[in-house]
């Protein structure tokens, strides 16, 4: 796939800024922060978010170095990541792609993916969590200018790219819901007449539901099953191995239990399951698959995940 580059923007990496001419264009996080749509990270001390830039810093060149064919290192993230693409389909395009509006904003998109003429724009996070409405807004900004700079093509997705930058494992490729063109342009509109931007969009917060006490005793409770069931995951994974070597005995020695430790091990023997493949029978017969199909309707329900 060929897109545009921007020849008339200029990215100057040591004092990252970047140049029109001799203009010095905004960069897309700095517009945010002046117009008070990024995270709130003031009372965070500036060494720990030194620290953390670096450590993500790092973890976004490992990645763009795969992609660009500079290192063939596969790490454990590079393996998940490559995982990852292929599960999802994502043909790499270009990293660190520079789209600009030639006149006030420019920024460099981490990641493009694609074919023919649809991409998919992502955004590599290595925070906490990931923030919905100022990458609502990152993506959206980075949408806008991409197609306007590459007529003809259409971004048929933006996704947040979340890597835990402390165990170096991907956390998940999140969709986004992006901001609109108008927010997009009122925004640009509001920065090129010295004004700031008022989004007036508004985070839906359970308060309206539930009062202060029950809020904070479902916190806590959540949070206590996600701890249980999390110390589960890390014992039956610990377990594992003791399982497959009693079961290799077992099988060795045809025995069907075993006593030991106060309890008893009993074998589940191999056994052939038969299922039907449900997505080749509709491609290969829907008739069939439409005349035998069976619809239900399952119980509308809420999950929660705690904040870590």
């Amino acid at each position: 796939m060929e897109l545009v580059n921007n020849t008339q923007v200029f990215f100057e990496p040591l004092s990252h800024t970047y140049l029109c001419g001799d203009k010095i264009l905004i960069g897309v996080t700095t517009l945010m922060a002046k117009h008070g749509l990024s995270p709130d990270y003031s009372n965070i001390p500036a060494a720990t978010l030194k620290k953390a830039a670096d450590e993500g810093t790092a973890i976004h060149r490992e990645i763009q170095d795969y992609d660009n064919g500079i290192s063939v290192l596969r790490t454990p993230l590079i393996e998940e990541y490559v995982a990852l693409c292929q599960e999802k389909g994502l043909k790499f395009v270009a990293s660190e792609y520079l789209v600009s509006d030639n006149e006030l904003v420019a920024s460099s998109i981490d990641c493009v993916y694609g074919e023919g003429n649809e991409v998919v724009l992502v955004d590599i996070k290595t925070t906490t969590k990931p923030h919905m409405r100022p990458l609502a807004w990152q993506l959206g900004i980075y949408k806008v200018f991409f197609e306007r700079q590459n007529p003809g093509k259409k971004v048929i997705g933006c996704y947040c790219l979340h890597i835990d930058r402390k165990e170096k494992k991907i956390k998940g490729l999140i969709p986004i819901d992006v901001v609109t063109e108008a927010e997009v342009d009122a925004l640009v509109a509001a920065e090129r007449e010295g004004r700031i931007y008022i989004d007036e969009y508004e985070e839906p917060s359970a308060e309206i539901v539930l009062t202060d006490a029950e809020l904070s005793a479902y916190v806590v409770q959540a949070s206590e099953i996600a701890e249980l069931k999390d110390k589960i995951k890390q014992i039956e994974e610990s377990l594992k191995g003791l399982d497959k070597r009693v079961l290799e005995y077992m099988l060795e020695h045809n025995l069907e239990t075993m006593e030991g430790g106060g309890g008893v091990f009993k074998i589940k023997k191999a056994y052939e399951r038969t299922s039907i493949d449900t997505e080749r029978l509709k491609k290969m017969q829907p008739g069939i698959y439409e005349q035998y199909k069976k619809t239900s309707t399952v119980a509308a329900s809420v999950t929660f995940k705690p904040n870590k």
